[in-house]
């Protein structure tokens, strides 16, 4: 983690050399073809994830309104389609609640979801210049993308919950509230909603670049990256979503619907892996300006002690 100073000197370092090594080195090392890989496993585990979570619902009928609340926020940043599609899957799944269902569904979610994680740890091992050598073993890094995965898995529905608990705190002190204090606080929560979900992403993305990699160099920044990549993301799905309301119609359909959601994980992992890359490019060169002001400020003080012994 860095200080708001550090993160300022990282801000420092973003000029047009950065960008231009970043650009080539996302080439390079073959990230867009990486984040194919990762989208392909999300994809692959997200529909038996879908399916444990509405067997749950099914099972457990008071998630339902919790079920709800986390569809309406994901509507305001996947893809449009998305949330429909994902209703219309719940009121055929949740009629018929099976246990068994829930368990096979869960292990398969999680098994595939893991393969994203792993092809992400890959990535990282590769932009981070890791040799062969040093990297886990497949079944260590199998288990450590699982972990992740889980890890991740809970950070998001531990957020969720947050975000629930901030919603009733804030409508309870609506209702009691008098005068104009109600729609103040109305106003200023719903402004609140997308730096809240900014911090989520960061906090995952940094979870992710912190633990991802088989070996961790310490001082590497983590939270810049992590940040830049949440506000990319956000960027990104809001045009997005523009660019499906407004010039998806024409040929939109429940198959188009998986082909943009599948597009749109495309675009999330090759953000992170991009944001992760930015990390460590900006690193390399905090730590080659320090290796050139160290050994200026070794010449000089050699040249102070030449020119003393001149003098004596």
């Amino acid at each position: 983690m860095l200080s708001p100073i550090e993160f300022v000197r990282f801000l420092s370092y973003l000029n047009v050399l950065t960008v231009r090594r970043v650009v080539r080195n996302t080439f390079r090392q073959r990230l867009p073809s990486l984040a194919s890989e990762m989208a392909y496993n999300s994809m692959l585990g997200l529909f038996p994830a879908i399916l444990a979570l509405f067997t749950a619902i099914g099972i457990f009928s008071p998630l339902r309104s919790t079920f709800l609340k986390l569809a309406q926020q994901l509507s305001e940043v996947a893809p449009a389609g998305v949330p429909e599609l994902i209703y219309g899957f719940e009121a055929v799944v949740t009629d018929q609640p099976s246990r068994g269902l829930f368990s096979v569904s869960f292990a398969f979610a999680l098994w595939a979801s893991s393969g994203a994680m792993s092809a992400a740890m890959r990535a990282l091992d590769q932009m981070q210049q890791i040799p062969v050598r040093r990297r886990r073993p497949f079944w260590k890094a199998r288990l450590v993308s699982i972990t992740l995965t889980l890890g991740t898995i809970a950070l998001l529905i531990s957020a969720s919950c947050f975000v629930f608990i901030s919603e009733w705190a804030v409508g309870q002190l609506i209702y009691h509230s008098r005068g104009d204090i109600g729609s103040w606080v109305a106003t200023a929560w719903g402004y609140s909603r997308w730096p809240l979900a900014l911090s989520i992403m960061s906090s995952a993305f940094a979870f992710i670049y912190r633990f991802g990699p088989s070996r961790w160099t310490p001082g590497k920044p983590i939270m810049p990256g992590a940040v830049l990549a949440a506000l990319s993301w956000a960027v990104i799905s809001s045009l997005f979503r523009l660019y499906v309301a407004h010039f998806g119609n024409f040929v939109y359909s429940a198959v188009a619907t998986v082909i943009v959601l599948l597009l749109w994980l495309w675009l999330t992992s090759l953000v992170m892996l991009i944001g992760d890359l930015l990390n460590f490019t900006v690193g390399r060169a905090m730590i080659e300006r320090q290796k050139r002001e160290l050994a200026h400020r070794l010449q000089t003080i050699k040249d102070k002690h030449a020119q003393a012994g001149e003098y004596e």
